[in-house]
């Protein structure tokens, strides 16, 4: 099961995507595919890289106060808060800056946010900052988040996503399916690779890669 590394290249910026592939879990799909996100989000050169690249393709109209951080992106977050300021994005808060925020998970796997941080949140236009969406059902999850916390959810932004909306909102991302053409990601009910016997190679979330 080796790393392969793929570049997006666009005259500007060279961002790797590393991808392992074989049969992998995470806690509520299959996928054939593993990103390791290691060094994106946190060697300096590549997370300011993916930021750059971020911050050219979203919409300066768009304001944004907040900038909430999914699978410990807050690296990649704070370059690109930093880039969006620099670019002149729309901010309505008194402060006049991007407020850099991780949701806490309870028991039960919802996104909280305590009394101290819930602010940066209520009446803030949010930025959602993934690094893989595939079903985008942690994506959804957030956004539900931010406007039960009276949020707005405005963008959403990744490394890699295979679709371009989630819950009506668009997502912006470096790398998407046209790059990975054969990803796959299926319930295990549905699986294809189960189906054809094709034994498990490793469980996959956030954190990386726990191979049996």
């Amino acid at each position: 099961m080796g790393i392969t590394t793929t570049h997006l290249r666009d005259g500007k910026h060279s961002i790797p995507l590393r991808i392992a592939r074989g049969h992998f879990a995470t806690s509520n799909f299959h996928v054939n595919c593993y990103l390791d996100m290691t060094y994106t989000k946190h060697r300096l050169e590549e997370a300011q890289e993916a930021a750059k690249e971020l911050a050219e393709n979203l919409d300066k109209t768009c304001p944004i106060d907040s900038i909430l951080c999914l699978e410990g992106t807050e690296v990649i977050a704070t370059f690109l808060a930093q880039e969006l300021i620099k670019k002149g994005i729309g901010i309505t808060n008194e402060h006049k800056t991007i407020y850099v925020v991780t949701p806490e998970l309870d028991s039960g796997h919802q996104l909280i946010f305590r009394s101290n941080i819930a602010h940066l949140i209520r009446n803030r236009h949010v930025l959602i900052l993934a690094a893989t969406i595939a079903s985008g059902a942690m994506v959804l999850d957030a956004i539900n988040a931010v406007r039960y916390y009276g949020g707005t959810p405005e963008r959403i932004c990744a490394v890699f996503s295979v679709g371009k909306k989630c819950g009506g909102i668009p997502i912006t991302s470096i790398f998407n399916a046209d790059f990975l053409p054969d990803y796959m990601c299926a319930p295990p009910a549905d699986c294809p690779l189960c189906r054809e016997g094709v034994k498990l190679d490793a469980l996959v979330n956030a954190y990386g890669i726990s191979s049996f």
